[in-house]
C-alpha cells in the first residue's frame, strides 16, 4: 500500500438488491460494531479483573488458582454447548437476514440439549477424577449454568448477524456489572470460590431474560422472513469446522489452565494466573476486534474484493501498532505493575509477565490468518493453524512446567503461539490470501528502541511509560509507519463501502 491516499473504485452493483432496501454505510456500521463489541469485551474484562483482583487479595494465591480453574471449565462448556453454530450462522444470517426466524428455534432448542448433555458430562467428571471437594462444586454449579447460557448464546447470534453489536455491549455491560457487584457482596460476608460461582448462575439467568426482551424489541425477526426447511443432521455437518475452530479458540486460551489444573497445584496455578489475567485483557481485545470485524469483511468479500482486502490490512497493521509497543513497554514495568495490581505476594508472577505478554501479537497474526481463512471458505487449514498452536502447548507445558514452574508455563504458551503464528504466515502464502504489512521492520526498530529505553533507564514506571510511548510514536512517524495518507485511506474505505 502506497503512502498516498488511492483512488477507491467505484461502488460495486449491489448483489440481490431489493428496491425496498436503504442501504447502510459500511463505515458507520463497521465503527459502531468494533466499539461496541471492544467496547463490551474491555468491560467484561475490567469487571472480571477487578473480580479477579479482590479474590486474590482476600482468599489469597490458593483461592485465585481455585477459581481460574472453575471459570477455565466454565468456558470450556460454554463452547461444547454451542457446538460452533453461532459463527456459522453469523456468517450465513449475515448475507441471509431473511432466514433468521427460521433458525431460531432449532438452535436455541438444539443449545439447551447440548448444555444438559455438557453437564452431565461435568458431573460424570467430578465422580471419575479425584478433584478436591471445592472443584468438584465448582464443576457442578458450572454445569447448571449451561442451560442459561443457551437462550443468551441464540440471541447474541442474531444480534451479531444482525450487526446490532450495541445490544450484545448492553446485555455484556449490564450482566458482567451485576456479576461484580454481587461477588464483592459475598466475598464481604466471607463467601468462598463456590460461592462465587453460584454468583455466576445466578446472574446467567438475569442474562438469558434481559436478551430475550432486548431480541423481541429490536425486530430482528419480524416479517419479511423467507420460512426455508432446516435439516439438523446437515446443520451439525456444516459446524463440524467451527466448532472445531471454537474449541480451538477456547482451549488456546484456558487450555494452560486446565492442564496447571493436573500438573500443578493451586499456589503455581495462582501465581501464573495472576500474570495472564493481564495478558488476557489485550487478547480478549484483539479477539473481539477481529469477531466484529468478521461479518462486515464477509460481506465486504463478497460485494467489493479491493475494500475487503484494504480494510484486512489496515486492521493488521494498526493492531500490530498498539500491541507491539504495549508488550514492550509493559515488559519493563511488570514487577511494578504486578505489585500494584496485586500486591507484595505476587511478586514471582513479573517474571512470568514478561515471557507471556509476547503470546499477544503472535495472537494477532494468527487470529487475523484464521479470520480471513473462514471468510474465504479454507476451513480445514484454518483448523490446522489452532490445531498446531495446541499441540505445541500439549507438547510443552508439562516438562517445561516441571523443570520452571510458572515460567516455563509462560514459555510454552509463547512457543505454541510461535508455531501458530509461522503456519499461519506460510498458509496465507500458499493459498494467496493477502498479507500485507507496510514498513514492519520500521515498526519492530521502534518497539526494540522504545523498549530498550524504558528497561534500561532508571525511572518511575509512569515516567518509563511516557517516555517509551513518545519515542515509539515519533519513530514511527519518522519512519513512515504511521502518516496522516493511512488514516485518510481507512477513512475513505470505510466511508465508501456501501452494502444492502
Amino acid at each position: 500500500m502506497q503512502n498516498a491516499v488511492p483512488q477507491l473504485p467505484p461502488e460495486p452493483t449491489p448483489v440481490s438488491a431489493a428496491p425496498s432496501v436503504q442501504p447502510r454505510q459500511t463505515g458507520r456500521r463497521v465503527l459502531v460494531n468494533t466499539g461496541a463489541l471492544t467496547s463490551a469485551s474491555l468491560w467484561r474484562i475490567v469487571m472480571s479483573f477487578v473480580l479477579q483482583m479482590m479474590i486474590a487479595r482476600r482468599l489469597g494465591v490458593d483461592g485465585l488458582g481455585h477459581y481460574t480453574v472453575a471459570m477455565a471449565y466454565l468456558n470450556v462448556s460454554q463452547v461444547i454447548s454451542e457446538l460452533g453454530l453461532p459463527t456459522l450462522l453469523v456468517r450465513d444470517l449475515a448475507q441471509n437476514p431473511s432466514h433468521r426466524r427460521s433458525y431460531f428455534r432449532i438452535l436455541l432448542g438444539t443449545q439447551i440439549v447440548t448444555g444438559l448433555l455438557t453437564w452431565a458430562g461435568l458431573v460424570g467428571l467430578t465422580l471419575v477424577l479425584p478433584y478436591p471437594p471445592v472443584t468438584a462444586m465448582s464443576l457442578w454449579l458450572v454445569g447448571a449454568s449451561l442451560p442459561l447460557f443457551a437462550v443468551t448464546s441464540v440471541s447474541e447470534t442474531l444480534f451479531q448477524a444482525g450487526e446490532r453489536m450495541e445490544l450484545v455491549m448492553g446485555v455484556e455491560v449490564f450482566i458482567n456489572t451485576l456479576i461484580l457487584a454481587l461477588s464483592i457482596g459475598m466475598l464481604w460476608m466471607g463467601g468462598d470460590e463456590v460461592t462465587l460461582i453460584g454468583v455466576v448462575v445466578v446472574t446467567q439467568a438475569v442474562s438469558a431474560l434481559t436478551c430475550l426482551v432486548l431480541l423481541a424489541r429490536s425486530q430482528l425477526l419480524a416479517a419479511p422472513q423467507d420460512t426455508v426447511p432446516v435439516s439438523l443432521p446437515r446443520l451439525v455437518r456444516q459446524t463440524i469446522p467451527f466448532f472445531g475452530l471454537a474449541m480451538s479458540d477456547v482451549l488456546l486460551q484456558r487450555l494452560d489452565i486446565l492442564l496447571l489444573s493436573f500438573v500443578a497445584g493451586p499456589t503455581i496455578t495462582g501465581i501464573y494466573s495472576a500474570a495472564y489475567n493481564v495478558v488476557r485483557v489485550l487478547m480478549k481485545l484483539v479477539q473481539s476486534f477481529w469477531r466484529a470485524l468478521y461479518p462486515t469483511l464477509s460481506r465486504l468479500h463478497r460485494q467489493s474484493q479491493s475494500h475487503y482486502d484494504r480494510l484486512a490490512a489496515l486492521s493488521l497493521r494498526f493492531g500490530l501498532v498498539l500491541l507491539l509497543p504495549a508488550a514492550a513497554l509493559s515488559m519493563a514495568v511488570a514487577s511494578e505493575l504486578l505489585r500494584l495490581l496485586f500486591g507484595g505476594s505476587y511478586a514471582e508472577s513479573a517474571e512470568v509477565y514478561r515471557i507471556l505478554i509476547w503470546a499477544a501479537p503472535l495472537f494477532l497474526m494468527e487470529i487475523y490468518a484464521v479470520t480471513l481463512l473462514m471468510i474465504e471458505h479454507h476451513l480445514r487449514p484454518s483448523l490446522w493453524i489452532s490445531a498446531l498452536h495446541i499441540a505445541g502447548i500439549v507438547a510443552l507445558l508439562p516438562p517445561l512446567t516441571n523443570v520452571f514452574g510458572a515460567d516455563g508455563t509462560a514459555w510454552a504458551v509463547v512457543l505454541g503461539g510461535a508455531l501458530g503464528a509461522l503456519l499461519s504466515l506460510w498458509l496465507l502464502y500458499t493459498l494467496h490470501v493477502p498479507l500485507r504489512v507496510k514498513r514492519f521492520w520500521g515498526m519492530a526498530l521502534a518497539t526494540v528502541v522504545a523498549g530498550l529505553l524504558a528497561y534500561l533507564l532508571p525511572l518511575p514506571w509512569l515516567a518509563t511509560l511516557v517516555l517509551g510511548g513518545s519515542v515509539y510514536l515519533t519513530l514511527c512517524w519518522a519512519t513512515g509507519v504511521l502518516s496522516t495518507a493511512d488514516i485518510q485511506t481507512l477513512r475513505r474505505i470505510l466511508l465508501n463501502s456501501r452494502v444492502n
